[in-house]
């Protein structure tokens, strides 16, 4: 019944071209079938090409699709520890519950869970996700500040400059972190909004 439906999901793991759109078609039903498989209440011999990093890739992109056609199965199927994958498409649901679970990872003791859920709750509005990101601008990781600064420019890019500027004076700052925070002053200082990616 569901060989079909694995099929897309194989293709989408091995980055087939097509794939994806596949996945969207096959609607709530295909999401299912991803968050079953995902979450390990469900069993198939999905054969692939991909192993290792690519198929954790591929698999990320499986539930990140899942997630965009059925965000209300996304959250009731959520368990109780949520990972990096997780907390990175929480960042496209516009949804009370996904900022809830995104300001309490800013919190979390790994700084790997903090810093995604900054960089997710950048993409949520609302007076929580702008109090946890205030949170992350005193983090004692500088990864985690930089990505509050980022989130404070994309939105105020005058308080974002100066908080670019004090930023530089870090001494613990680390050569690549001076040189994104000097990149995102250029534009800023210019007028023009950050680009996504730094290069």
């Amino acid at each position: 019944m569901n060989d079909g439906l694995d099929a897309v999901i194989a293709k989408v793991l091995d980055g087939e071209p097509g794939a994806d759109e596949a996945l969207i078609a096959a609607g709530p039903t295909g999401a299912k079938r991803v968050f079953d498989l995902y979450y390990g209440t469900a069993r198939a011999n999905l054969v692939t090409k991909s192993t290792g990093r690519e198929l954790g890739d591929g698999w990320s992109a499986a539930l990140h699709i899942a997630a965009s056609v059925a965000p209300e199965d996304f959250l009731a199927q959520l368990p109780n520890r949520v990972g990096t994958t997780e907390i990175v498409i929480l960042g496209d649901i516009n949804d009370p519950r996904a900022t809830h679970i995104l300001c309490e990872q800013a919190r979390h003791r790994d700084f790997l869970h903090r810093v995604n859920a900054v960089r997710a709750l950048a993409k949520h509005t609302g007076p929580a996700s702008r109090e946890a990101v205030e949170q992350a601008l005193a983090d004692e990781n500088l990864v985690v500040r930089s990505a509050a600064i980022r989130c404070v420019a994309d939105t105020d890019p005058s308080r974002g400059t100066t908080l670019y500027e004090a930023f530089l004076a870090e001494p613990r700052l680390t050569p690549l972190l001076r040189q994104e925070a000097r990149w995102a002053l250029s534009y800023l200082r210019e007028g023009s909004p950050i680009p996504l990616h730094p290069w």
